[in-house]
Order: C-alpha cells, then structure tokens, then sequence
C-alpha cells in the first residue's frame, strides 16, 4: 500500500512532532539530511481517511505545525515507499525545500471569510439604485408569468452591483489588513455573497494584532456581513516562495500546488 505522506518538516521538529504524539496513527518521519516528511503506512490509514477525510489530513498536519514549520502535502499523496520519498521528493529539492521552510519560520497562515447577508445586501443595493428599486417595486405588483425577461434583467443587474460592492469591500478590507501580514492571497467567490475571502501569511508576534483588525471589521461590517477567522494553522497557500517576490496575487485553490 505504500506510504501516505502528510507534510514536510525540519528534520529534527519532525522528530518532536512524532514523539509528541501528534497523530493517532502511528506516525513516523523519512529523512534525509535535515529533511523530514511525516509519513503512515497508507493501509493503516486508509480507514481513517474514508472517514475523516480532509480533516483527519489536516489535524496532523495542525498538531506538526505546534513543533515548527510545515510544508503541507496535498490530501491523498501516496508514495510507494521510504525509498521513493527520499529519491523523488526529500533529495531533489532539499535545498529549496528547506529554504522554505526556514521562510515560513515564526509565521500562520490566518484565513479571512466574509459573507454577505442577504436581505441588508439586497436593501444597500436597491436604496442606492433608484431606478433598479422602482423596477423591483414594478414586477413585484406583476403576475410572475408576465415578469419573466424583467426578472431576468434585475437578477443580472443586481449581480453586477455585487459584484462591484464585493470588488471595493474587498479592496477596502484587504487594505485593513495588510500591513499587519507578510502576505496575502485572495481567493476567487466561492458564492454569490462572498464578500471576502483571503489567506494572509502573519507573524505570530503580530496574530493578536491581526485578530483584533478582523474583529474591529466584523464590528463595523456587523447586521451587514459575516465574519469567520481561521487560523493560527500551517501556511498551505504559501508553501511555495512566491509570495515572497508577489506579495499579493489572486489565487483560487488554497492548497499548496508545489507537491
């Protein structure tokens, strides 16, 4: 069945992370000089992965990252044996590869979600649109069957509002927060009232700092937008040193593409 590996690390945290019990399977480290990937037999941890899927994958990497930086893998890698792992990812990449990681030395990943509510959204757009309200009021007073093109036009013109207010909410948030990250990386709408949703790589001498600018915006955003702060946890969008030559940079898929 092979290996199934979660993350790399430096090779002497590896080994702290595995005594201290990170996981409940019976993880283990494959070395190579000073780097480390946390492995389990991957019959072992089939089961587990049927049943706890992304989430058993994360908790081990949650509690490595208690012991120093983490290079997550993506969820499912598999490889045929310690052997493999030293020849075709430890030895190949050692250099840049602990080099990231020394990067990510003292730094979380903190991830920002902001969703709009939708019946305050739906009045902020229709009182500042006199014109889209007035046909709004219109195709209320209408039998649904002689509004069908109406609708369809205020629904694309109500979309393109949002999409505007999401675009300068967003700027506006992102502007808040970041001068307290390293760096940050915006993810595409996951949903039509998505108004917001950012990793930002952060310092963890500056993490209260930035929870407490999360909470001030979730305060001045309150009865209009919804606030989820997830984090401190191991940097998975900024596994790679891109960030470090484009500090910002749109990125759709959270999970490291380096691996």
């Amino acid at each position: 069945m092979g290996l199934y590996v979660y993350g790399l690390m430096r090779a002497r945290e590896a080994r702290v992370a595995v005594s201290a019990g990170t996981s409940k399977l019976a993880l283990a480290t494959v070395e190579s000089g000073d780097l480390a990937a946390l492995v389990t037999d991957a019959s072992e941890s089939a089961a587990r992965i049927r049943r706890e899927a992304v989430t058993g994958h994360a908790d081990v990497l949650q509690a490595a990252f208690e012991h120093g930086p983490v290079l997550p893998l993506r969820f499912g890698t598999v490889m045929p044996d310690s052997h493999a792992v030293i020849r075709d990812l430890l030895e190949p990449r050692m250099d840049s590869l602990l080099a990231r990681l020394d990067a990510l030395e003292g730094k979380a990943e903190m991830l920002v979600n902001a969703t709009y509510l939708e019946e305050p959204l739906l009045r902020s757009i229709l009182k500042q649109d006199h014109s889209l309200m007035r046909a709004v009021e219109r195709m209320r007073s209408l039998p649904p069957a002689a509004t069908h093109f109406e609708r369809v036009r205020i629904g694309e013109a109500i979309a393109g509002a949002v999409a505007a207010r999401r675009a300068a909410d967003a700027n506006a948030m992102i502007g808040e927060l970041r001068p307290l990250a390293v760096a940050v990386r915006v993810s595409e709408p996951h949903h039509p009232r998505t108004a917001l949703g950012a990793s930002f790589l952060v310092e963890r001498s500056r993490l209260d700092s930035f929870d407490a600018a999360v909470e001030r915006l979730s305060e001045r955003h309150a009865g209009e937008a919804q606030f989820k702060l997830i984090g401190p946890m191991p940097a998975h969008s900024f596994a790679d040193h891109e960030w470090e030559a484009a500090p910002t940079r749109a990125n759709g898929d959270i999970v490291s593409a380096w691996a």
